[in-house]
Parts: structure tokens; C-alpha cells; sequence
């Protein structure tokens, strides 16, 4: 049996990274991988450098514990500020339920340090392990986000979709006038004596909307000066796979040999990506502005669908909370 399974974990699991990044460089499973290596790592260095080099354990211990706490307050505070803004609406709510849960963890780990108990231990360990691995995924996820969503346009593009988003009343709310403005700047970035794009608007009607999306994108366009004969509408879509396989089937039933540019919010287009290469739609997805105080909350949200959408995340989380009970049981 090997003398430091977390170790070893973390070779196995820092291997698989390096051979994903090297086939599949721009998948997410990638930072999954290093990430499980990196909190494998950590429980072997927490387990036996804490007694040989006290002073370390500490600071890494204090500097760990400072960003959880700030983590934890920030989602917390930024929840509570969007509920107010905006309502009880359940993405809003689980901003600050995220925020609880890191803070929930800080507190079982001082009533650990009060209490002992290696029955007890053994289960803050897995608390901390999942915790951890979880935090450093969301870190790294909200890196990629940020980076992906400043993604320049394609050139030459022949068609920009733009995906519908939320109404306000009858009119385009302001994450989707975003999205739309963001659609008219790059055709305006068109040099004059090319042809001029034709703006797709994708989005259907919602239960809780008087019109579709597309219906309300369209006059917004036109209120802004587009001709009538440069909007096509697909009004069917009810989530972004729709979306995504709708518009491309009107895009291709038209115009074979288009090159198009989907547009949707900046927090949105990684899992835009993930969804358009799912589907087989070969389209590039770009970004529009996001509000701050919004972002936090959207980009947790998007986090949580890209775990359930590639269960590669959960997986790995089970794989790593078998360490410490194979740490355990060769503790013993």
C-alpha cells in the first residue's frame, strides 16, 4: 500500500491534466484535473507538515482561512445587495446561500479545533477537502469566464445571433439591450464597402413574457436604425441549446458558406461554447458587458450548470473525498 496516498493522488491526477491539456486544451475538464491534484497535494502537505514545520502550517493555514472568509462574505453581501435590487429570485438566493455555506464550513472548523475527536476529525477533513477543491474549481472557472468573455468577434462575419435574455414588460431588459448594443458594435466596426451582416435574434416567449424575445430584439434593432431585411427572427428557442441549433439551422437554410458570431452576455459564453460544440453548431461566441454587482451572482450560476452539464467536476469530487478515508484506513 502506498506510504502517502494524497501524493500520489495528486501525481495521478496532475498526469491526467497534462494529457487532456496537450488533447484537449481548451476543455474545462483540464483545470478539474489540475485542480484535484493541487487539493490532493494540499491534504498531504496539511497531514504532515503541520507538525515538523508549525510556523508554515500556520501561515498557510491564516492565509487559507482569510480567503474562504472573504469569499464567503463577498457572495454573501453581493446576494443580499441583488435581492434587494432585484427580488427573491432564486439564483439570487443561492449567491448568498453559497456565501453561508463557505462560512458554515469556517465554523465547523472552529468548533473542530473546540471539540476534537477523531471520528469527527475524519469528517472535517472530508468537509475541508471538498470545500477546498470546490473554491479553487470556482476561481479557476471565473478566470476562464473573464477571459473568455472579452473574446473578439470573428472577421468577416456574415451573420451575428444575438441570445435573447429576460424582458422588461415588452422591451428588452438591461442585460439583453447589453447584448444587443454589443451586436451593433461590431457592425459597426464593418468596413463600407462590405457587405453588411444580418442580425439574427434568437429567443422565444416565456410564461412570464408578453411577446418573444426575438419579436421585442427586432424592434430594438429597428429603433435603432437596421432595415427590416437585414433581421431574421427564430422565435421557437426556450434555452440556449435551442437558441444555438435553431438559429443555425435558419442561418444555413439561407446563406450557405456563412461565418457567424453568436452574442451573449460575457459571464454566458463559456458555457455558450460548451453548448454550441455539444450540439455540433461551429459558430464563436462573444461576450457583452456584464453589470459588477451582477456578475458575481451570474458567473456561480454559470459554474453550477457547467458541473451539471459535464459531470466530470462531481466525479472528480468523489474521487478526491476517497483520500482522506484512504488515508485513513492506511493510517491504521
Amino acid at each position: 500500500m502506498p506510504e502517502y496516498p494524497e501524493y500520489l493522488a495528486a501525481v495521478v491526477f496532475a498526469a491526467g491534466g497534462v494529457v487532456n491539456a496537450l488533447l484537449a486544451p481548451h476543455r474545462f475538464s483540464t483545470a478539474v484535473l489540475f485542480c484535484l491534484a493541487v487539493t490532493s497535494a494540499g491534504l498531504g502537505v496539511a497531514a504532515r507538515s503541520a507538525p515538523a514545520h508549525p510556523a508554515v502550517a500556520t501561515v498557510l493555514a491564516v492565509a487559507a482561512l482569510l480567503l474562504a472568509l472573504a469569499l464567503g462574505l463577498l457572495l454573501l453581501a453581493d446576494g443580499v445587495l441583488l435581492v434587494r435590487r432585484y427580488g427573491p429570485q432564486a439564483a439570487l438566493l443561492a449567491t448568498g446561500g453559497a456565501g453561508c455555506a463557505v462560512l458554515a464550513v469556517l465554523g465547523l472548523d472552529a468548533v473542530f479545533h473546540t471539540v476534537g475527536g477523531e471520528a469527527f476529525g475524519a469528517f472535517v477533513v472530508a468537509v475541508n477537502a471538498a470545500a477546498g477543491y470546490l473554491t479553487l474549481l470556482f476561481l479557476v472557472f471565473a478566470g476562464y469566464v473573464f477571459l473568455r468573455g472579452r473574446s473578439a468577434p470573428l472577421p468577416e462575419t456574415t451573420h451575428v445571433v444575438v441570445l435573447g435574455a429576460g424582458l422588461d414588460g415588452g422591451r428588452p431588459g438591461p442585460l439583453l439591450a447589453r447584448r444587443l448594443e454589443r451586436a451593433l458594435a461590431i457592425d459597426a466596426t464593418r468596413a463600407p464597402d462590405t457587405p453588411r451582416m444580418v442580425f439574427v435574434v434568437s429567443g422565444g416567449q416565456g410564461d412570464d413574457e408578453v411577446r418573444s424575445e426575438a419579436d421585442a430584439m427586432a424592434d430594438y434593432l429597428r429603433g435603432r436604425g437596421v432595415p427590416a431585411d437585414r433581421i431574421a427572427r427564430e422565435d421557437r428557442s426556450v434555452n440556449t441549446g435551442q437558441n444555438l441549433r435553431f438559429s443555425a439551422a435558419l442561418v444555413d437554410g439561407t446563406t450557405p458558406g456563412h461565418r457567424a458570431t453568436v452574442v451573449t452576455s460575457g459571464f454566458h459564453v463559456y458555457r455558450t461554447t460548451l453548448l454550441a460544440r455539444r450540439v455540433g453548431v461551429p459558430v464563436h461566441v462573444v461576450g457583452a458587458p456584464t453589470s459588477p454587482a451582477y456578475w458575481l451572482a451570474a458567473t456561480l450560476r454559470e459554474f453550477a450548470a457547467v458541473l451539471w452539464l459535464d459531470r466530470l467536476p462531481l466525479i472528480g469530487l468523489s474521487l478526491l473525498l476517497a483520500v482522506p478515508v484512504a488515508t485513513a484506513v492506511f493510517a491504521h
